[in-house]
């Protein structure tokens, strides 16, 4: 149950078994519209997520925050394709009797989320995309990271998501800090295992056709 207090820092994580798997989530912000579901990038958790972005949307709409399978503080096998995350993500909306929401999909939670509206559509009225694209899409590969890299996972956030310049660089440290906001129940870090499977996703998504019918995307404003 959301209370006007939940926050980014503050809201607990629940579960929910489906089959093998049990899910993580988080639940907070303002009742009365559609959910808000979040889906993150590569490696990334809940806590992952910018408070900043979070907790400004809440102040306007019911914000769920997912691990979805393997990733985090949920059981079960990571999948390496994006459709079977896909089907993750429903049966989790399912569980919860989310029939119809907006999602937020940041790099390759934009790639699950397309496939969402894709194969979903009316189960999604609206979604933001971020730093991310289309199956078949050029540069949709992470050929250039190593898994190595996550032994460092603020180095590796400071050197994929902010650039060399005096600016961005004090804006990638003032991320970090705000990501350390949140002290206690916090989520697992995600496993080698789990990004593994992860990092294979860009490669077939690469190599795969792009969908033979262009989900109608737009730019959009929250009401």
């Amino acid at each position: 149950m959301l209370t006007s207090n939940d926050t980014h820092e503050s809201a607990r994580t629940q579960f929910v078994q489906i089959g093998d798997v049990r899910f993580a989530y988080r639940r907070f912000g303002r009742h009365g519209g559609l959910p808000l579901l979040f889906l993150n990038y590569f490696a990334a958790n809940m806590d992952d997520w910018d408070p900043n972005v979070t907790n400004g949307f809440a102040a306007e709409h019911e914000v769920i925050l997912l691990d979805n399978a393997g990733v985090g503080g949920s059981t079960g096998e990571t999948p390496p394709v994006v459709a079977a995350m896909t089907k993750s993500c429903v049966d989790f909306c399912r569980a919860l009797d989310l029939k119809r929401l907006d999602v937020v999909g940041f790099s390759l939670g934009g790639m699950i989320a397309q496939q969402l509206a894709f194969e979903y559509p009316d189960m999604i009225r609206r979604m933001i995309l971020l730093g991310t694209g289309p199956r078949g899409g050029e540069g949709m590969t992470f050929n250039e990271l190593s898994l190595d890299e996550l032994k460092d996972p603020a180095a590796l956030i400071m050197k994929s998501f902010f650039t060399p310049s005096e600016n961005s660089q004090a804006a990638g440290r003032a991320y970090l800090k705000r990501l350390r906001l949140r002290a206690a129940d916090r989520d697992p870090p995600v496993s080698m295992k789990s990004a593994d499977a992860q990092h294979g996703v860009s490669v077939l998504r690469r190599r795969r056709a792009p969908f033979a019918d262009r989900v109608q995307l737009s730019v959009c404003r929250f009401h």
